[in-house]
């Protein structure tokens, strides 16, 4: 009779060692965001050990006068994690005279911030441990003279861009608009600032874009304001109804170097030390955000994004345009700032690359099942196209 009966078929869905998978996934994820701390009992045994073991140490070393069994107790430091013994010198060691004054947040911040720093690693958390809506992060550090702010947040509402539109600018603005993000260096003695913001950046757009192509008009047509500019200068009419924009760069081509204040920069023969850049020293800040980003009407991608780097010696930041027309270019504008918390020496790099779009795709050809996908990566093309100009100054 069994025979009769078909065999079970399986059917669609998570089988269970997919979940089992997914679960330890998670619990992988948070223990990697919330490291486990040590069991109390566990704290409180080796603190009563380690108590014990510097009394005898005290006692049998009484005869040396008591302020050596006072330094011994300030060398006992507990912290949350564990006990730390600090160095029985009474002179700190040349690594330690050497690490220069950190502070999270910096001591200048203004507001809330919630970005703590790691106890393992002194890293700043950054995203947020929290999800919290409306999307708002300001962290911020200082290390010796300076003082570094960033700030993220959500696109632009379009009330805000209709501000923009009718107070400010006068062309059609990118369908991205990160219009509250920065990056904000300050040298706290000098009151000097170097900042990377979304509105300024979209300041210094050309009148005039490079590239025309043959998708120019369609293009234009998901523009409101110069599709009309447009009809007016090709019928030569100037109706009070369509609205006239100024010409400017549609593939949004900035040579944005950053907005300084109290300083100035002056052209010089010096190179940022990559030697330094490439030590593995601990990182006690990054963050990166996009300021603005739009899809040139589904024919190709401009976008406008930041980094930035900070360790015990120096910081790098890095704030980059990188443009894709489909089947005409590409084109990459970097600027670099590098600052010496050591020496408070200034350098800040820009540098320009320009590319036929099919010079690159030749080079893709064999190194991926996906042609396209390393077109996207901007690190691959800068990293593949040669350099048009490149200009080092230094703040004076």
């Amino acid at each position: 009779m069994s025979e009769n009966f078909p065999k079970p078929t399986s059917r669609p869905g998570i089988q269970a060692v997919h979940v089992n998978s997914a679960r330890e996934m998670v619990n992988l994820h948070v223990q990697g965001r919330n490291p486990r701390q040590a069991n109390s009992n566990q704290l409180h045994g080796r603190v009563a050990t380690q108590l014990r073991a510097r009394g005898a140490e005290i006692a049998a070393n009484a005869t040396e006068a008591p302020q050596k069994a006072a330094q011994s107790e300030e060398r006992l430091q507990i912290s949350g994690t564990g006990i730390s013994e600090a160095s029985s010198r009474a002179t700190p060691s040349p690594l330690q005279t050497s690490h220069p004054n950190v502070l999270v947040p910096a001591k200048d911040h203004q507001g809330e911030c919630n970005n703590p720093q790691c106890g393992h690693c002194g890293q700043v958390i950054i995203p947020l441990p929290k999800a919290t809506f409306p999307f708002h992060e300001k962290p911020s550090i200082t290390v010796n003279d300076w003082s570094i702010y960033t700030m993220k947040g959500p696109i632009l509402l379009s009330n805000e861009l209709d501000y923009l539109n009718s107070h400010r600018f006068e062309f059609p603005l990118p369908e991205m608009i990160f219009g509250n993000n920065y990056v904000r260096i300050v040298n706290d003695k000098t009151q000097a600032v170097i900042e990377f913001n979304t509105l300024d950046a979209l300041d210094s757009l050309n009148d005039t874009a490079d590239f025309k192509v043959s998708y120019y008009k369609e293009w234009l047509s998901t523009r409101p304001k110069a599709s009309a500019s447009q009809a007016e200068t090709d019928t030569g009419s100037t109706k009070s109804d369509l609205e006239s924009v100024k010409p400017y760069d549609w593939t949004y081509s900035t040579n944005y170097r950053g907005s300084v204040t109290d300083a100035k920069f002056e052209s010089t023969g010096d190179k940022i030390p990559l030697e330094k850049l490439l030590r593995p020293d601990p990182i006690l800040f990054f963050d990166e955000s996009i300021l603005f980003e739009d899809e040139l009407g589904d024919n190709g991608i401009a976008m406008l994004s930041t980094k930035v780097r900070v360790m015990h010696s120096c910081l790098l930041l890095l704030c980059r345009f990188y443009l894709r027309v489909d089947d005409v270019a590409f084109r990459v504008r970097d600027t670099r700032v590098y600052v010496d918390f050591e020496t408070n020496e200034v350098l800040r790099e820009y540098k320009t690359q320009e590319a036929q779009y099919d010079e690159l795709l030749t080079k893709v050809n064999g190194r991926s099942s996906d042609p396209k996908k390393l077109l996207r990566d901007s690190n691959w093309v800068s990293q593949n196209m040669p350099i048009t100009s490149c200009e080092v100054e230094r703040l004076s």
